[in-house]
This record gives C-alpha cells, structure tokens and sequence, in this order.
C-alpha cells in the first residue's frame, strides 16, 4: 500500500527497482540539488538578518531531526513535556499538525494532546500559534515540535534527533534522499539524540557517537531507545491493562517505522497471522478496517495489535471490530545515556 512519497523514497534509498526507478534517479537527484539551494537561501535569509526572527519571551526548546520520516519525536516529545513538569515548569507543546486534515490536528498532534492534556497548539504558523495558545495559558515554556527548521522562531535550546539505524540516509537531500539539510547543519544542536539505540550493535553505536563527537564537539549527546510500556484492550467499552500478550494475532500499523513496531509484537512473544503496513499519516476508511476484519477471519485470529498513532484515526471505525479484540501498545522513549545533561541543560534555561 504505497504512495508516491513512499515510493520516491524507495527510489532514493535504493529499495525500488525496475524501469521506472531507473529513470527517476537521476531527476531526483538533480532535484536535490534545487531544494538544496531553496533551504540554503531560505535560512541565509535569517541568518543575516534580512528575515527577522520571533523571540517569544520565555524559554523555547526545538524537537526536530534533519531527515524526512520517524525518529522518535512523538514519544521524545511527551517525555520531555514530563521532565519539564518535575523541573516545575509549564510548558506548551507548538506542532504544525502535518497532514491534520480538517480537524488541523494530526494523528501525532492528538496523541500527544492524550497523552498530556490540552497544552496542544496546532499550526503551520508557530507564531500565530504562540500567540493565540498565550490565551490559554499560563506558559512559562515552549516545545517547538519539528522545530529545527524554524529559523523563524528564536530558540534557546535545539535537541536534534538521529535514528541510531539511518542517521543520514544515503547522505542526499530530499527528495534523491531523506535529508531536510546537509548533516554539517548539525552543528546548531546543542543535543543529539540518537534513538532506536537498540535496533544496532554496541559497536555501530560507539562508532557513531565517536564521528559526532568529533565533528559536533560542542553538541551534547543522549541515546534513546523506544520501550513497551503498556498494552490495553480498547475493543468497545474495554481499556483494560493486558499482561500475557504471547499467542496468535494480527496487527497493522500506520507510522514512519512499521518494521520497528512489527519487531516489538516479535520480542513480546506475539505470533502474528498477518501484519498490513499503510503510509505514515494514513487515514484509515471502513473500506481498509473491513479489510482488515476480513484478514482476521481468514487467518482465525481474534486479536489485532496496532499503535496509539493508529487509535487516534480509528475512532469512527473502532465499532467494526465487533468480536474482535482492538489492543493497543504503548511505547515510550527512554534515554539511557545523557539524561543528567538534558536535565541540566533545561535547569540552565531559567538563568539565561
């Protein structure tokens, strides 16, 4: 079930094969060379002033990456709203609501605000957004979700996010690769957070750190990994804790990295039937749930397994699944190098 920017990205990473990936490559690659020059000239213009930026007054912290596709953020997102709240802070999360559709949330934008409460502003205008969200307050703090680009909006501190699997894709920019910018624009992070540290050996990741360090040696850097925290039963009225998950099932997913979720499902003990990965940001229709509810009949499978992304766009379909048990698993980022440095960088801010 592949879109068009799944299937250019294929083609810039080499997974697509055939005439037409052929004849694709080089025009994607001359592309990338125009969208580069587009960025470059677009953040030249604030950099030297001719662009002015936003100062919003109180403490600003960007959550951002500089490839297109998952990293984490999500989830980094809504733990360092948490480690906010402990330090005593009252933070606002800002988001541009990607592919939020006439709500303007999108499904990421509705799972954060599940997770931590109305503190949730969408737009593609993150002043506008400040501003209005400054109605609703009081805020004594911002999170800039997907901020590393906003060049538009003074930050006081930048946590770049790397998947630990890809850091830089095939070294392109978008769309011959998955680069937004070159990764010598890392050196702006003041923390690199490599996360998904699990999915590649000790070795690779030493090594990794070792190269950041040595180019980025005023960058910070911290190691997530994304870990089961909890799996729950929603089918109908049920929102029950589950603890034995192993046996036969089935599970479908919508997000930027289902070969990761499909791996979780596989270290919990769950034998999957089947598993249906649609586009990040997809839409679930009654024609795609019925589909699915069909793959459960064939495969005699009473379970589906799917994310918390994937529940918030269910929620006029979750009645279909009658007989059917909807459980979902929740994940949360854990950083298990680097976050005594995320803390005292935060702390900082109250001084600067």
């Amino acid at each position: 079930m592949k879109n068009v920017v799944e299937y250019l990205t294929g083609i810039a990473l080499g997974r697509e094969r055939g005439p037409g990936a052929l004849c694709l490559g080089p025009l994607l690659w001359c592309l990338s060379l125009v969208y580069g020059v587009v960025v470059w000239v677009y953040r030249g213009l604030y950099q030297t002033g001719v662009l002015r930026s936003f100062r919003a007054g109180v403490p600003v912290i960007s959550v951002g990456n500089i490839t297109a596709g998952g990293t984490g953020k999500t989830p980094f997102v809504v733990m360092l709203y948490k480690v906010l709240r402990q330090e005593g802070y009252h933070p606002m999360v800002l988001t541009r609501g990607y592919m939020g559709g006439q709500s303007g949330f999108s499904d990421e934008a509705r799972m954060v605000q599940e997770l931590i409460g109305p503190k949730v502003f969408v737009g593609a205008d993150r002043v506008k957004s400040f501003q209005a969200a400054l109605k609703a307050g009081p805020f004594d703090c911002v999170i800039l979700d997907d901020g590393f680009q906003q060049w538009g909006f003074k930050r006081d501190l930048d946590i770049v996010l790397l998947d630990s699997q890809k850091p830089f894709g095939n070294g392109n920019l978008i769309p011959g690769g998955i680069l937004r910018e070159t990764g010598s624009e890392l050196r702006r992070a003041d923390i690199i957070v490599l996360t998904r540290a699990d999915r590649v050996s000790e070795t690779d990741l030493a090594l990794l750190k070792a190269r950041l360090k040595k180019v980025f040696p005023r960058s910070a850097q911290a190691v997530g990994v994304h870990a089961f925290s909890a799996a729950r039963d929603v089918s109908g009225e049920l929102n029950n804790a589950l603890k034995d998950l192993s046996g036969p099932a089935g599970a479908f997913c919508a997000i930027g990295d289902p070969a990761s979720f499909q791996s979780t499902l596989a270290v919990l003990g769950i034998e999957l039937k089947f598993f249906s990965s649609f586009p990040d940001h997809y839409s679930f229709n009654e024609a795609d749930v019925q589909r699915i509810i069909a793959q459960c009949r064939e495969k005699d499978v009473t379970r589906v397994f799917i994310t918390h992304k994937d529940l918030v766009k269910l929620h006029d379909h979750r009645g279909l699944f009658n007989g059917i048990r909807l459980i979902v698993i929740d994940m949360e980022l854990v950083l298990t190098y680097g976050k005594t440095e995320l803390i005292s960088s935060v702390r900082r801010l109250r001084n600067s």
